[in-house]
Order: structure tokens, then sequence, then C-alpha cells
């Protein structure tokens, strides 16, 4: 798939900047299926069920990680985050949020889908900045994309740049849309938890117009074997799988760029101020 790239010989906006808002919900809960974790454990011996219970219960982990409920794929875990990511455009004020998760049942590949935002455009204040109250309505419709009910809290970055960045961004999520569904036919690649999950497709969307970023520090999560003896773990700790945490990759990437927290209500809960 051919890939745009903004022109990034334009150092600013004649008035409002495109805006990217990559964003992670850390208290939503994920669904860790014990199938695919069992399925990269070669040996006996190994209780995977009482490994995954170890693995996900840390409320000394940052953040915390604890076992909502058991669900009939598997735990449904708090602290991993599931993540998406909003965009505007400073032309138009248009807005539109999308994200990548397992939503395909047993085919695999997962599914991009577009979530509505409410509202739909907003508008931007005399220092072409997002006007309050229509960020604020934002806000709090993002908080409700998974949840409309109670709404999840979220950790975001906010991210200007150039006009043009947003057709460029919306074009992509909708192109790769496209190939999942698609599948192997397409070139697309399973959902994995190590390495092609909601939060890879957030950072491939703001890759495509050029922002760069650095989330190595943000380590990733070793299965806590259970069962078996020393020499039997030593050997599976090969073939365990290794789970990254989007939670702690945002809180990398917040090292970065402007961090926006948001409460379930949609209000800001940090220092938070525009760029």
């Amino acid at each position: 798939m051919t890939r745009p790239r903004v022109n990034q010989s334009i150092a600013k906006c004649p008035g409002p900047c495109d805006i990217a808002i990559p964003i992670v919900y850390p208290n939503q809960p994920i669904t860790i299926p014990v199938a695919a974790v069992r399925e990269q454990i070669p040996f006996e011996g190994i209780d995977v069920e009482a490994s995954m219970r170890a693995t996900f219960t840390d409320p000394d982990s940052s953040p915390p990680l604890s076992i909502q409920s058991v669900r009939a794929q598997g735990p449904a875990v708090i602290g991993l985050g599931h993540a998406g990511i909003a965009i505007i455009n400073g032309v138009s004020g248009a807005v539109a949020y999308f994200e990548y998760g397992r939503y395909d049942g047993a085919r695999g590949f997962g599914r991009v889908r577009e979530v509505a935002l409410s509202p739909s455009t907003i508008t931007f204040d005399d220092s072409n900045k997002p006007d309050s109250a229509s960020f604020a309505s934002l806000l709090r419709s993002l908080a409700q994309t998974n949840n409309p009910t109670a709404g999840y809290d979220f950790e975001a970055v906010y991210i200007e740049l150039p006009n043009g960045a947003f057709d460029i961004m919306k074009a992509f999520a909708e192109q790769r849309r496209q190939q999942i569904e698609e599948g192997p036919e397409g070139g697309a690649q399973p959902y994995n938890v190590a390495n092609n999950h909601c939060f890879t497709f957030a950072m491939e969307v703001i890759s495509e117009v050029g922002v760069g970023f650095n989330i190595r520090q943000a380590n990733p999560l070793n299965l806590k074997l259970q069962g078996g003896n020393f020499l039997t773990r030593g050997a599976v700790s090969t073939f365990a799988p290794t789970f990254e945490v989007p939670a702690r990759q945002m809180r990398a990437l917040q090292t970065q760029y402007p961090a926006l927290n948001v409460s379930n209500e949609g209000r800001i809960t940090n220092g938070f101020q525009f760029p």
C-alpha cells in the first residue's frame, strides 16, 4: 500500500492546525484469550490459567493490573489499556475517531472501525485553538466511545500538524480498514498483542504524517509461568508470549508530546495547556 506523506516543508498553519490525539483507555477491560496463549506454550505441565492470573494481577504495576472478570475466552484485564486515535481538521473542524481491535471473533485479523463522535465538528477561537465549549464536548464524547453509559477515563497526547494531515490520516485509516477486511489477500497481518494491536495502529496513523516517537521505555509484560518445574519453565519462557502494554506506551509518548488526561466524565484531570 502506497503511503502518502505530509509536505514537511510546511512550517506552520495559516489558521488552526490539524490535530491528532492518540488515546489510551487504561481502565477499559481487555480480554486476553486463553486459547491463544496456550498455543504458544508447547509443553505440558504449565498451568496457563494460573500463569495468566499471576501476570495480570499486579497492584504495583504502572498502571496497576487486575482481572475484572473471567469471560468465556479468557480474563478481562484492567490496566493494559485500549487505544484509538481522534483526528481534527483545522480548516473545516471535522472530527473523526478510529480504533483497531479484536472485533471479528475467530477470524483473527481484528477490525478497524470508525466511531461516530458528537460533536462531529468543532470550532476554533481567536487564537486558532479549539474553543473551550466544543473541545469539552469532544472530550466527553471520546470518553464514551466504548462505554456510552459511564465512560472510561483516558490518557492521550495532543499533536498539532500542518493542514492536510487530517485527510492523509483519515485516508490511511480507511485504507487499513479495507486491507484488514481483505485479510491475507489484502496483505493484512493477524491481530497480535505483541506487535500488531490497537496502539500500533494509532502510531501507524501518526507516522503516516511524519510524527516521530520513541516508546522503547515502555516495558512489555512477560507471562509469569506457573506450574511445571524449573527446567520446564526455563524452556517454556523462550516461547511464552510477551504482551505490549498500550497504557505504558502512552505514558512513554506523554514524555514527548503534551499530555492530555481526561476523566470518564470528560473533564481534564492534568494541567493540559494547548501548545
